[in-house]
């Protein structure tokens, strides 16, 4: 890309000296204000308030599900009647481009000037996604949470019965949170294409699903879910809420009892190696230019 064109981009920025922190959370605002004006965004983020909506008029009040297994309905598939599709597409909008689009017009050595280093440019995008993430994921669920406490008369005795579910309501939106904009981080700066990588994305989180569903439908080995993020995701959710490990298997749920450890360091496991590689994505680049 141009000098030219790179500069415009950067026109309206006016030069200040500031701390890493600083600048870290100004590079992640900044980007948070620019997506959370686009069109569709907007879209995905109203259709997940409207499937919550949809869970407190209709399903809340016929009281076939206990406090934590409505918040776990509303973090799983459609079919459920969860919002777990919008969120795969806001991170396949919003971080797939995130990090492409700096590559695409060699912006990225000017963020990665001195003082920022390669792991404060990964927390500023990262911060843009969780920001994002707030208000299409926590913030609904905490909508719920709060529905439901006027269900039960405004007894301030709720909150303290339903600590745990509160706590649990917000670790396991940040564990969706995290987990999903690692994977998009990492397919956008692989791919250095904002298309490519939200196809990338998608294959991450839907293929190893439908291949190990699959395999259990063949198989019928619990232990081959631990090959699927979206299962992953599932039976931590599920301990984190104290509920009885579910999973979905083409619409039909299973019951299975594979702890929560395991599946905690695999996630573990699938944040340091998108971590990982977006870091080292930035070192070559280091390394070239």
């Amino acid at each position: 890309m141009s000098e030219a064109r790179v500069m415009e981009r950067y026109r309206r920025y006016t030069a200040a000296l500031a701390d890493r922190r600083t600048i870290v959370w100004g590079m992640g605002w900044r980007e948070f204000e620019r997506l959370v004006r686009n069109r569709w965004v907007l879209l995905v983020i109203g259709l997940a308030w409207a499937q919550t909506l949809l869970i407190a008029l209709i399903v809340m009040p016929q009281g076939f599900f206990t406090p934590q297994e409505i918040h776990l309905r509303l973090y799983g598939d459609l079919t459920g009647g969860g919002i777990r599709i919008q969120l795969v597409l806001l991170a396949a909008i919003t971080g797939s481009q995130l990090v492409s689009r700096d590559l695409g017009d060699q912006s990225i050595h000017l963020y990665l000037a001195r003082p920022l280093t390669r792991v404060d440019y990964l927390l500023a995008r990262l911060l843009t996604l969780l920001l994002l993430f707030l208000l299409a994921a926590l913030a609904p669920n905490l909508y719920l949470a709060l529905a439901q406490w006027t269900d039960s008369g405004y007894a301030l005795g709720w909150f303290g019965d339903h600590r745990w579910m509160l706590l649990a309501t917000v670790g396991y939106g940040l564990l969706v949170s995290i987990t999903f904009s690692l994977l998009a981080l990492a397919c956008s700066a692989l791919t250095g294409r904002s298309g490519y990588a939200a196809v990338g994305f998608f294959l991450a989180v839907y293929f190893p699903s439908f291949l190990v569903e699959t395999g259990y439908g063949l198989v019928q080995d619990e232990r081959i879910l631990l090959f699927s993020v979206l299962h992953l995701l599932d039976m931590v959710g599920h301990e984190m809420f104290e509920a009885p490990q579910w999973v979905t298997v083409y619409g039909f749920f299973f019951r299975i009892d594979l702890g929560w450890r395991t599946p905690l360091l695999l996630l573990a496991a699938i944040w340091a190696a998108t971590a990982s590689a977006v870091t080292l994505r930035l070192q070559r680049l280091e390394v070239t230019h």
